[in-house]
């Protein structure tokens, strides 16, 4: 059985319909290109940067054949991320999109993980928020919580392994049902009150289920 039962859940998504970064632009749209594309930016990159540029990239930029049409000009707008190699990263999947795909972002793991530059959590990002099918987004944010929560350690070294999934299971219950809300909500969570350091233990929907906070001293 899960640690996090359904009140605690509720008071999570009830936190984050309060409390959630719901300006973020690329959550107004939510759609698989839409998603692809913010989630590419962001690695490495603060949300804030993203978000300056992101509304008018998006609208000139509605799919991959825009992007390899204009490949000056999306590197002139992403080039204020700082990263110029992001372009020249992205530039090979949207062509893979094109060649294998009609120009569409596929609604599987498999194929996704299969385009250049995409990890295991663009992935499942796409997934997710952008198909609102089931899948966990596990990254450093979502696993120190889950850590916390359980009172399980996991290294930097496993965050990449079936064991850090394994937490996010045995802290919030299996995939069937998941909600791109319960993901947001635990993203933002990280972000705002379960920090690396000094979280903010009071203020958090989950200290009464959660191992960290129970602890003396926390």
């Amino acid at each position: 059985m899960e640690i996090v039962g359904k009140p605690e859940k509720k008071r999570l998504l009830s936190w984050y319909q309060e409390n959630g970064r719901h300006g973020l632009p690329w959550r107004k749209l939510q759609t698989p290109w839409a998603i692809f594309v913010a989630e590419s930016l962001l690695r490495r990159t603060k949300a804030s940067t993203v978000a300056d540029i992101y509304p008018s990239l998006i609208e000139e930029f509605s799919s991959p054949e825009d992007v390899i049409g204009k490949k000056i000009r999306w590197q002139q707008k992403t080039g204020a991320l700082g990263l110029a190699s992001r372009a020249y990263q992205f530039f090979p999947a949207c062509d893979q999109l094109i060649q294998q795909h009609q120009g569409k972002v596929p609604d599987n793991y498999r194929d996704l993980i299969a385009l250049p530059g995409v990890g295991h959590y663009i992935a499942n990002a796409v997934i997710s928020f952008g198909y609102h099918l089931p899948a966990y987004i596990i990254d450093t944010n979502t696993i120190r919580i889950a850590s916390r929560v359980s009172g399980e350690k996991i290294t930097q070294a496993e965050h990449r392994s079936k064991k850090a999934r394994r937490l996010l299971v045995h802290c919030f219950g299996d995939e069937d049902g998941l909600s791109p809300d319960l993901n947001y909500a635990l993203l933002d969570l990280a972000f705002s009150i379960c920090k690396p350091s000094k979280p903010d233990c009071n203020a958090c929907p989950l200290s009464n289920c959660c191992q960290y906070s129970a602890a003396p001293g926390s």
